[in-house]
């Protein structure tokens, strides 16, 4: 059986101004039971995934990519814009996969610099 992924971590100088951008683009509220001082822990969906948003030094910035689902790409970039990320490429629809499903995907940049992907649900 495949290891599921259980945690995720996005850091960044500004920690407390990459947390806004998380909860307000994503809803992803860190949990203060689950913190610990600057780094900002939220539970995803069932609660079998977290996300640790937090504080890097400068000379330690290193960058992950995750893909994030939505519903609408174009709107989540809208929203990723006002909130300080940047579209790094446009809404790509890709070949057909799996049971006939459409892959529809970007990427974006969050405020601390960070590449992120989106896809979008599948439909059909």
């Amino acid at each position: 059986m495949a290891r599921p992924v259980v945690h995720v971590e996005v850091r960044g100088l500004d920690a407390p101004g990459l947390q806004a951008f998380y909860r307000d683009v994503f809803g992803w509220e860190p949990e203060e039971s689950l913190s610990i001082g600057d780094y900002g822990v939220a539970e995803l969906g069932s609660g079998r995934l977290t996300v640790g948003i937090g504080p890097v030094p400068e000379w330690s910035a290193r960058s992950t990519k995750f893909h994030i689902q939505v519903d609408d790409i174009d709107a989540t970039l809208r929203l990723i814009e006002a909130a300080g990320g940047q579209a790094v490429m446009p809404r790509t629809v890709g070949p057909e996969f799996g049971a006939k499903h459409i892959l529809i995907f970007t990427s974006f940049l969050d405020p601390a610099g960070n590449e992120v992907g989106l896809v979008e649900t599948p439909t059909g």
